[in-house]
């Protein structure tokens, strides 16, 4: 699946935190294919939005970093195994680079990256596991809790003038994060064009 910050990962991307774990967490009741489900969504993209990245759960991801330079970055915050990279079409031995956990890449002395579009592809597992988190989760109960206490329908009417105005869907409630929201999300963010 092709995701919204330029690389692919394996399979879909689900909720940051279940609806049975939001529950258990905020002590509220949303059933499955409710509301629940909906904030929880959109809570998770804004977060991913903000990051740029996918950041939970661990993921086999697949990625065309920039090239040109002896060091390069994959669009992840933390990446646990790189299981193999080709450049101009050609599958590199794993002594012709080195890898850090915050995603960058070096090519192997004296050589320096591609600088054609595309020739690099790196397959690479990335994103922190679910029990690893645990303030992604509050983050996301927080986002999610926010949207769920503004009542859908009308939240605003005139007479005369006929003006009515509606409340927000969830979507966009959730990329509107408090200050505090993106203090909190800092640590995972990329800096990069795609991080909101």
């Amino acid at each position: 699946m092709r995701t919204p910050w330029g690389y692919d990962v394996s399979g879909d991307l689900s909720p940051i935190i279940t609806l049975a774990d939001f529950n258990a967490m905020t002590g509220k009741a949303y059933t499955a294919g409710s509301r629940g489900e909906a904030a929880l969504k959109a809570a998770s993209q804004a977060i991913r939005n903000y990051c740029g990245w996918h950041v939970c759960p661990s993921m086999t991801c697949t990625a065309n970093p920039t090239g040109g330079q002896a060091v390069t970055r994959l669009p992840a915050g933390y990446v646990s195994s790189v299981s193999g990279i080709t450049e101009d079409g050609e599958t590199l031995a794993s002594a012709d680079y080195v890898w850090r956990k915050d995603g960058l890449l070096k090519r192997a002395a004296p050589y320096r990256w591609s600088d054609e579009w595309g020739a690099i592809e790196v397959e690479y597992v990335a994103g922190y596991a679910e029990n690893a988190v645990p303030d992604l989760a509050e983050a996301v109960c927080s986002i999610a809790e926010g949207v769920l206490s503004v009542s859908a329908g009308v939240m605003s009417e005139s007479a005369d003038g006929v003006s009515i105005s509606y409340n927000s869907n969830s979507a966009s409630i959730a990329s509107a994060l408090t200050s505090a929201q993106k203090s909190a999300l800092e640590p995972y963010r990329l800096v990069s064009s795609h991080a909101a």
